[in-house]
């Protein structure tokens, strides 16, 4: 018998074997939409009648992903509590049906299996998963706001234990297949290639009724520990966990402490009074507008994972090179060689290269210690990594990245010296911070081929990197680095050459201001503890102390340089430049880090202008550090420095940490309202100075009524109509 639906093909071969392939149509992820979930209710009534069906095999025809999970577009599109409450029971009721079938099922999990995909599987009698790296299982919910809604918080616990399961679920944890069986999570792994063997060989269990093997499937189930069915543990597991929750999001996230909340209560309880429990959680979420701004967040990842920027064909990169391995040089020498490439360090000499290639160690074995590679790996890939002092073994490379020191004479020497050992066709990149590609490429002899590639610090965690094209960038290099950088992990953003390009030019204003305020006689705390509490990952001023102060006055005198006055240098930066207090590095900064008792630099109070002004109110504080970035954001629009307001608020959440459960810069906008942030602009630009002038865009948005999201929560791509596309093609000042 042999049964074709759109999203599920059925098949029993003639011993009672039956096979349900799951293969969503055009698209290359399974995804559980609702047509998707009723063809699966359809076979599963039709299954659970089926006298004659001895086990049934879950798979994918998909390669390398097997379920993506629930459809986020339906979990987006239902704004009301009643239709998220139908679509959550509707999936809960399903995979109870799955789980009541009167024969065993067995899920084969080879891809990601993530969300509904894994909470599917928690249904099934057994779970069997591949080795291959591309396996990865979890339930990664919270990352939407959301907590796992098809029975997840109430299926895993019984499997791992019910601490590890709030531990995999709070923190979104992706496992791999080896990791997955050692935790209980699935009930073997196996290499790619013996699934077939496996499959047979559960399948003569089955048929001979020896149960031999199935009951060896169970053996590494963890279960409760015994400790954990005292209640006292399991409120102290709950102290714990939320201790960790709050002190790493401060309370803005809601979806982890409800995932603690929902286990708490429902421990112990019946499954279907559980699953009602899970269900009401999950659709008091799924309404809030935190939900649907990490949701929004996730659609523009998605969307940037298909970017190319490019039409053009891009070029395989094998062999790559960094010449200059300091921090920056180090870190991208390790995200280039973790993905395989073979890497040639090259610096002055062998000392600097050393501490690169200790540096590059550390990374992998911070990675080791979370179980992520082994020794033998990690070996595998530093046998990869070679060395020079001089320009020797260049002839083969198909990338290089400069990242020597932030000096145009010193990147264009060394430009002079590498240009003439590459092959004409190899990239030329150069992760400046700050200095014009086109400037850089002017003496170049293939200028085509050179393009900026900015990454961030450190480069082993922070996921942006800006690329930038200069006059004469070729599509066929952007192609090749926007692909190469994928592959790295991170995720690309092009934007237009200006100064600061993007990042920075929005980063700087909100950082001056900060200290604009400390110098008005403003506490330093007080800045901090503010931003902190709108939702920034630190305080302004101790991120001035972390990335150094005489570097954020360098890029600030640059910016003062292309931009005027409205990026006039701090007083403050330049007087701690002067008495050598560079923050953290050197000990003292708006912070001493030398004495015991961590607390202010005292001795900063004597750069506080003589003219010190009143304290002021903590809105005052919070709207002069978000709203001067919102309006430089503004005008990064306007001039075109990037395409649109979403890849604008990722550049933003990955590259500064601005808080993701505001669904980034210009969609906290729109929650403002155009019209009062005009007005209130206009308020700050009286009181302190023509730097808070409101730009032009905002004016044209507010006579056209418009928004830079439209209703539904997507990029509203005709926001700023003809004033945007009159200054994409102008020149950026």
């Amino acid at each position: 018998m042999e049964t074709n639906t759109k999203n599920f093909e059925f098949i029993k071969d003639e011993r009672g074997i039956g096979t349900l392939i799951f293969d969503t149509p055009g698209n290359s992820a399974n995804v559980f939409t609702i047509k998707a979930l009723k063809e699966l209710e359809t076979h599963l009534d039709t299954l659970a009648t089926d006298s004659s069906l001895k086990a049934l095999f879950i798979e994918s025809a998909k390669k390398d992903i097997f379920i993506a999970g629930a459809d986020i577009n339906e979990i987006k599109a239902a704004n009301d509590e009643r239709s998220i409450t139908s679509l959550v029971q509707n999936g809960q009721d399903i995979f109870t049906k799955l789980e009541n079938l009167p024969f065993p099922t067995i899920a084969v999990i080879d891809g990601a299996y993530l969300g509904g995909g894994l909470e599917m599987s928690l249904s099934c009698t057994y779970r069997i998963a591949t080795s291959h790296p591309h396996t990865r299982i979890g339930l990664p919910e919270v990352n939407l706001g959301i907590l796992p809604g098809f029975g997840g918080t109430q299926r895993l616990y019984p499997l791992v234990g019910y601490g590890k399961a709030m531990e995999l679920i709070v923190g979104s944890k992706l496992l791999k297949g080896e990791k997955a069986l050692k935790l209980g999570v699935v009930d073997a792994c196996i290499p790619q290639g013996y699934l077939g063997f496996k499959k047979e060989e559960l399948i003569r269990d089955i048929l001979t009724g020896g149960c031999e093997k199935l009951s060896q499937l169970q053996k590494n189930r963890k279960g409760i520990a015994w400790y954990e069915k005292n209640a006292l543990v399991r409120k102290v597991i709950g102290m714990i966990a939320r201790k960790a929750v709050m002190k790493k999001t401060h309370g803005h996230y809601p979806a982890p402490l409800a995932v603690i909340k929902v286990m708490e209560k429902t421990f112990g309880k019946p499954l279907q009074e559980g699953l009602v429990i899970e269900r009401e959680a999950v659709t008091k979420l799924a309404v809030t507008p935190i939900s649907k701004n990490l949701i929004d967040l996730f659609f523009i990842s998605e969307k940037l994972k298909k970017e190319s920027f490019s039409k053009a064909s891009p070029r395989e990169v094998r062999h790559s090179a960094i010449v200059g391995t300091g921090a920056m040089g180090s870190g991208i020498a390790w995200a280039l060689n973790n993905q395989d490439i073979n890497v040639r360090l090259k610096d002055i000499n062998t000392e600097s290269v050393g501490r690169a290639i200790g540096t590059i160690r550390k990374i992998y074995e911070g990675i080791k210690k979370r179980g992520r590679l082994t020794e033998r790996e990690i070996a595998l890939k530093m046998d990869k990594i070679t060395f020079t002092t001089e320009y020797t073994g260049f002839e083969n490379t198909d990338f290089l990245l400069e990242a020597v020191s932030e000096d145009i004479g010193l990147k264009q020497k060394v430009f002079k010296e590498f240009e003439a050992v590459l092959k004409p066709d190899a990239v030329i990149a150069s992760n400046t911070s700050s200095i014009s590609i086109s400037d850089l490429a002017e003496k170049l002899e293939y200028p085509n081929r050179f393009i900026g590639m900015h990454f961030f610090n450190p480069v082993n965690r922070m996921p942006l990197v800006e690329i930038i094209t200069g006059e004469k960038t070729d599509d066929e290099t952007i192609s090749t680095v926007v692909k190469l950088t994928k592959k790295m992990g991170k995720t690309p953003i092009k934007v237009k050459e200006s100064a600061g390009f993007l990042v920075n030019r929005i980063l700087l204003p909100y950082l001056k201001e900060a200290a604009t305020m400390f110098e008005e006689g403003e506490d330093i705390q007080k800045i901090d503890k503010i931003l902190l509490s709108f939702g920034m990952p630190m305080g302004p001023l101790t991120l001035v102390d972390k990335v150094g102060v005489d570097i954020g006055e360098k890029v600030a005198t640059i910016l003062h340089q292309a931009y005027g006055d409205r990026m006039a240098i701090s007083d403050v930066l330049t007087g701690m430049v002067r008495n050598g207090w560079l923050g953290k590095k050197s000990g003292l900064g708006f912070y001493d880090y030398k004495s015991k008792r961590f607390g202010i630099n005292k001795d900063i109070l004597s750069l506080r202008s003589s003219r010190a002004q009143e304290k002021l109110d903590d809105q005052t504080i919070e709207d002069r550090a978000i709203l001067i970035m919102i309006n430089e954001a503004a005008r990064c629009l306007e001039e075109g420095v990037v395409d649109n307001a979403g890849y604008l608020d990722m550049a933003m959440v990955m590259g500064t940490g601005f808080p993701p459960f505001r669904g980034g810069l210009m969609r906290y906008a729109d929650e403002i309202g155009i019209h009062r942030i005009i007005t209130r602009l206009g308020q700050l630009q009286k009181e302190y100075g023509d730097r808070f002038e409101p730009c032009e865009l905002f004016a044209a948005m507010a006579n056209k009524k418009e928004k830079f999201y439209s209703n539904d929560g997507f990029v509203n791509n005709s926001s700023s109509s003809s004033l945007l596309q009159k200054s994409h093609h102008s020149n950026a000042p």
